[in-house]
């Protein structure tokens, strides 16, 4: 929400929810008005048959998390990289005395033998402190050797059967969307978590539609990726509401999508996007906010995977780019860091680059864009 839109009302609540989060244990009043007057919805999650909130969240300390629990949220993802492992602390510390059966956890694992994938959810139950995950997924798919893997196939069923998991999902960003129908086509998938927004729905949307109609169910993930990119845009500071409320309330509109899985920090950003969930978008509003994405969509990265392969120095830009993403929009300074300290080829080699040869078909600044990101985040 930009600051000089502030109503009132808007003030009032920030202050509220300073307060509440400065005094930590006061924080269960807040949103109690709203909470009597609606109430959050559901959607099942596609085969699966588990009722999700259509919020979900995919960070967010204990307070904040047991609040979400009170007003209705229930599906929480998370990952053994968040943190180095501290997400999953945190998350299985909020699910203790009975909060666990209210939860339906996602958590993530990565690459090796059928024996060390076990281990690396068991490992994943120890730090959630459960005996059960409802969903393990590939964490960010790139090649469809991930998605065929029998020795995945192997682990999976052998936790299913030992009551360690209970669904089989993977994640995936734009330049890898041709993975979905590698997915479907396997049978072995229950669910994925997308990156889906307005920005990249022309690129992901198709598949995204084709896994829901094959009975995947379907979350969204970098959502809030038009209010970022466009929150210095006259386009979007000039709409009737907030831009960040916007982008979420339209992907929801897209019944494909079962719920929008947002990176929350504070209580302030679960406000906000409690309160986007709570006000659905209007036909009118939906226009009025594609148009507004539209005059900003030339030198706004759509993070469409283009430039994959161009630069000569091999630096991962998109993947750059998303960890500006989780800087400056999700405001998670911590997994910018950790995510791009993680990148095998990172954004340093642009500083000894006399002339980028990336070209990008939206006309963003790469070379600036990426020299910013080493700049906040080596």
């Amino acid at each position: 929400m930009s600051d000089d839109r502030l109503t009132r009302r808007d003030l009032l609540r920030r202050a509220a929810l300073s307060a509440a989060a400065l005094a930590g244990a006061g924080t269960p009043h807040v949103f109690a008005a709203k909470s009597k007057q609606q109430t959050m919805k559901y959607r099942v999650l596609g085969r699966t048959g588990l009722k999700v909130s259509e919020l979900g969240m995919g960070d967010g300390q204990v307070p904040i998390i047991h609040r979400a629990i009170d007003l209705g949220v229930n599906y929480f993802d998370t990952a053994p990289s968040y943190g180095e492992g501290w997400h999953e602390r945190m998350l299985g510390r909020s699910l203790v005395g009975g909060r666990r059966a209210k939860a339906i956890v996602a958590t993530k694992w990565y690459g090796g033998s059928a024996d060390e994938l076990v281990k690396q959810v068991e490992a994943s139950l120890k730090r959630l402190q459960t005996d059960y995950v409802d969903i393990i997924q590939i964490h960010g798919a790139e090649e469809a050797k991930a998605i065929e893997s029998e020795e995945r196939w192997e682990a999976f069923q052998r936790l299913r059967k030992a009551g360690k998991v209970r669904f089989n999902g993977f994640t995936f960003h734009p330049e890898s969307t041709h993975l979905v129908d590698v997915a479907i086509k396997s049978g072995r998938y229950d669910t994925m978590l997308a990156f889906y927004s307005v920005l990249t729905a022309g690129q992901t949307g198709p598949a995204i539609h084709a896994a829901a109609k094959a009975g995947l169910g379907v979350v969204a993930m970098k959502v809030l990726q038009p209010a970022v990119e466009g929150k210095a845009s006259e386009a979007l500071m000039n709409l009737r509401g907030s831009a960040y409320h916007k982008s979420i309330q339209w992907t929801l509109l897209d019944r494909s999508i079962t719920a929008v899985n947002i990176g929350i920090t504070d209580f302030d950003q679960f406000s906000t996007a409690y309160e986007a969930i709570m006000s659905p978008m209007t036909l009118a509003e939906k226009e009025e906010f594609e148009q507004a994405v539209a005059r900003l969509a030339v030198g706004t990265c759509h993070l469409c995977g283009t430039c994959l392969g161009q630069c000569p120095a091999a630096v991962k830009i998109a993947d750059v780019m998303r960890c500006l993403l989780y800087h400056d929009g999700h405001r998670n300074f911590a997994k910018a860091r950790d995510t791009y300290r993680s990148l095998s080829v990172n954004a340093s080699p642009c500083g000894e680059c006399t002339e980028c040869v990336v070209s990008c078909p939206w006309q963003v600044a790469v070379r600036t864009r990426l020299e910013r990101a080493h700049g906040l985040l080596a």
